[in-house]
Parts: structure tokens; C-alpha cells; sequence
């Protein structure tokens, strides 16, 4: 990732050229502006650049500034956000990137296209090529993407949270009430919704929280622990800032208080015992502007480090919508992230080296009963 001063020259550099570009076509009365702030309702957007019309008070045009990588790795994201850009100002509306980090590309929304290659899985088959490959798959001088990641011990297993397998969702309202009502010393009135899921996660009850990790050994470890005869995979998400939240924001209070709600909620019959249960989290929530868009997201949020688990595998989470008219279909990620195959073969060998590296059972899940199996299990090795 690029120090924060190389993403501000890099942004800055592209502002100047665009108005060089501009500059004949703009009179005297119009503007350029660079981070530029709109509101609309109760909606607050930062441009990258706009132009103005000949007083000033209506926005021409809006340019998002990009990097090459980031359109490539997070192509529908960017153009979900550019007709949203769209919509809220009726402006036409351009993504802005160098090519070749010199030549400057303009391209509006309506011509905007990325033709997906459809690119072989690689596998690995040791842990120094996988440390190899994802090097490649990660490194570059990017300082909009940040990355996350997942392992799963068995292929071809869907990425999406335990609520929505085995038919959990007809039970989810029920399971978080019943979860606070039985142990109510545990989820406390003080917590918010998504503290109170993100407990639930940890209690191993079905949520519409996703596990992911800053660290990839952690998932790699994941990727590797079960399973022997069957390759397992590895999942690299590159997230741009802005698609990254915090613990405390609206939308994650948003989509974790679909929890509440019955399985056959509708939107429109619904949204006032949406809102009421996030102004219990949050009392100054307006929720006016509240649209069924803001229910059919799948974020990244950064939790609370406030458990030993969370801070040992360096835990996030994806926090998953509804994907239909009711909760019954999860929403799903907007782009696909690059995956790995880690060779059933390899599983053994590569544990071991995470075993030299500190990863291992105890270290992750701090829980008496796991440092007690992995005594065992280290014992277990050395007397055989």
C-alpha cells in the first residue's frame, strides 16, 4: 500500500491535469473544484472534482479519481458508486485513472466497461509458494485498497454467513432474542446490535456476520486445519477505504438490526420497525432517507478489539444484507475476490510451518480448552 503522502500526490497529479484538459472549455464564469462537498436530504458525498455551471450552483460534471489496479479488482463497486454519484446530482458523470502512470484516461459512466478475464485458479503446494503468489496477488503501490482474508478447508464452499446455511435464516430472529434473553449478563443493554452479533459469532450461533482477517497466515491456518484429503482454498478481498466501516457506523447498525426482523419482512411494510430498532442503537438516527438499498449491501466493518479471540486472528467481518424482498436470500458481494487452492497434500507441511511461525489452535482460539488440545496434540507429535 502506498504511504498516505504518495496517494495524495498521486490524487493531486490527476486533479492538474484534468483541469489542463479542461481549461479551453471552461469560461471564465464555471469551476473546477477538487473535494468538493454535496448534500442531498440527509446524504453528505465528497467529489473528487466537479465543474460547475456559469453560477456556481449546479454541478456539470463529477470526476472520480482512480487508480488502474482498483478499477480492475473493484470494477462493479466503482460503477455502483458512480450512478449512485449520478442519481444524486443528475450530472454527468466520469471515472478519472492514469494509464501507465502518465496518460491521463477519461471515461464516462455510460462508456464505462471491463471486460473480466476468466483466469485459472492457481494452487499451491507449499508454503513458500504460497507466500510466493500472494506477494504477487498483493503487492503494487495502491494506496486505495486495503486487504482481507479467508480460508476455507474444503473448495468450492459458498461465502456467505452461517445464518444463511442449513436454513438458519427462518430461525434468526428467534436465535439473537433467545441468545440476549438467556444470557442477559452477557449481551448487556449498553451493547449495540452489531457488539451483540459479533458475541453471538463468537458463542458459534448462526449470524450474518462473515469471519474475515488482516492477517493471511490466519487464514491460511483456516484454509489448512481440516480436511486432509480435500484441497482447501484461500480467498484475497481488496477493499477500497471507503467500503471499509467501523463498529460504530449507520449502515453496519443498519444491516445487523435485519436480525430483528421477521423472515418475510418486506421493505416498505417493515422500514418503521427497521428504523425504531436502530434508534435504539443509535437515538439521533433519522431514519427518513432510509431506502431498501441500504439493506441490500454487504460491508467490510472493523470491530471492537475487545475480545482475546478478535485481537489473536486479527478479525473483521463481512456483515451481510438481504439479497431479495425479504431476508430470505443473502445479499452478495459486489466483486469477487481472487482466490487460491491449497493442495489437500500440502495441508500437513504447510501447518507445520505455521507452527514454527506461532500459528497454530491455542495461539488463535485462546480458550482453555483449546491450549489444552494443542498440548496434546504437540505431545501427541513427538512421542509418535
Amino acid at each position: 500500500m502506498l504511504p498516505l503522502s504518495l496517494h495524495i500526490q498521486y490524487e493531486e497529479k490527476v486533479i492538474d491535469l484534468l483541469k489542463h484538459q479542461f481549461s479551453s472549455e471552461i469560461d471564465s464564469n464555471s469551476k473546477l473544484l477538487s473535494h468538493y462537498y454535496y448534500k442531498k436530504k440527509e446524504r453528505v458525498y465528497e467529489f473528487d472534482m466537479v465543474q460547475l455551471d456559469e453560477h456556481n450552483q449546479k454541478i456539470k460534471k463529477v470526476f472520480e479519481i482512480k487508480t488502474k489496479k482498483i478499477l480492475e479488482t473493484n470494477f462493479n463497486s466503482i460503477k455502483n458508486k458512480l450512478q449512485q454519484y449520478r442519481n444524486a446530482t443528475k450530472a454527468e458523470v466520469y471515472l478519472v485513472y492514469l494509464e501507465n502512470d502518465a496518460q491521463l484516461q477519461i471515461v464516462s459512466l455510460s462508456d464505462l466497461r471491463y471486460n473480466e478475464k476468466e483466469e485459472t485458479v492457481p494452487e499451491v503446494t507449499s508454503f513458500l509458494e504460497f507466500c510466493n503468489l500472494l506477494k504477487q496477488r498483493c503487492s503494487g503501490d495502491d494506496a486505495y485498497l486495503r486487504y482481507f482474508f479467508r480460508g476455507h478447508s474444503q473448495k468450492n464452499k459458498k461465502l456467505v454467513p452461517s445464518v444463511y446455511r442449513n436454513n438458519n435464516i427462518k430461525f434468526e430472529t428467534l436465535m439473537f432474542h433467545e441468545a440476549v434473553r438467556r444470557n442477559s449478563y452477557e449481551f448487556t443493554t449498553d451493547m449495540s446490535t452489531f457488539d451483540q452479533l459479533v458475541k453471538m459469532q463468537h458463542y458459534e450461533l448462526p449470524t450474518r456476520l462473515l469471519d474475515i482477517t488482516t492477517n493471511p497466515l490466519v487464514a491460511l491456518y483456516f484454509a489448512c486445519k481440516e480436511h486432509e484429503d480435500i484441497d482447501g482454498e484461500f480467498f484475497i478481498f481488496s477493499m477500497m477505504e471507503e467500503q471499509i466501516q467501523y463498529y460504530d457506523s449507520d449502515e453496519i447498525c443498519i444491516l445487523s438490526n435485519l436480525a430483528k426482523c421477521p423472515i418475510e419482512s418486506n421493505f416498505t411494510r417493515e422500514k418503521e420497525r427497521l428504523v425504531y430498532n436502530v434508534q435504539q442503537d443509535k437515538h439521533n438516527f433519522n431514519g427518513g432517507d432510509l431506502n431498501v438499498g441500504d439493506t441490500k449491501k454487504v460491508l467490510c466493518v472493523l470491530p471492537k478489539l475487545n475480545n482475546e479471540r478478535i485481537i489473536r486472528q486479527q478479525g473483521a467481518f463481512f456483515v451481510f444484507g438481504m439479497g431479495g424482498k425479504s431476508k430470505k436470500q443473502p445479499a452478495e458481494l459486489t466483486d469477487k475476490p481472487t482466490k487460491i487452492i491449497i493442495s489437500a497434500k500440502s495441508k500437513k507441511e504447510i501447518l507445520s510451518d505455521l507452527q514454527i511461525l506461532g500459528i497454530n489452535e491455542a495461539v488463535l482460539f485462546p480458550e482453555t480448552d483449546k491450549i489444552m488440545k494443542q498440548i496434546k496434540k504437540e505431545l501427541s507429535r513427538s512421542s509418535s
